[in-house]
C-alpha cells in the first residue's frame, strides 16, 4: 500500500468541523512514551486526565497525583486538540496492559 489517499496522493488527514461533536468522540490508542515512575504505579481502571499543551500539541496524560504518565499520539490528534481548544475536556481510562504497553480509551468527562 503506497499510503496515498488517492487524490493526487496528498495524505488526508480528519479535520475538524464546526458541527464536531466533541462530547461523543472516543480514541482507544496507546500511551506513547510512558514514563516508567509513574505508569508502574498504574492499573486497569485508573483515570488520567488528559491535557494539551498548547493549541497544537502535544497532548499529556496525567496522574491523580499531576505527574505526567505519557503522551497521547493518535490520527486523532487534530480533532482532539480541536475539541480540547474549543474547552471539552477528557480523560484517558486504562484498559490493559501489557508487555509495557498502557492502551487507553479517551472519552469526554
Amino acid at each position: 500500500m503506497s499510503g496515498s489517499s488517492g487524490f493526487g496522493g496528498v495524505p488526508s488527514m480528519n479535520r475538524p468541523k464546526d458541527n464536531e461533536d466533541c462530547e461523543a468522540l472516543v480514541i482507544n490508542t496507546n500511551l506513547a512514551s510512558p514514563q516508567a515512575a509513574v505508569v508502574n504505579n498504574l492499573s486497569v481502571g485508573d483515570i488520567l486526565s488528559i491535557s494539551a499543551v498548547s493549541d497544537q500539541g502535544p497532548i499529556q496524560a496525567i496522574d491523580q497525583n499531576g505527574h505526567i504518565a505519557g503522551s497521547i499520539i493518535s490520527r486523532e490528534m487534530v480533532r482532539i486538540l480541536n475539541c480540547i481548544s474549543t474547552g471539552t475536556e477528557y480523560e484517558a481510562e486504562i484498559i490493559s496492559i501489557e508487555n509495557g504497553q498502557y492502551q487507553i480509551q479517551i472519552h469526554a468527562v
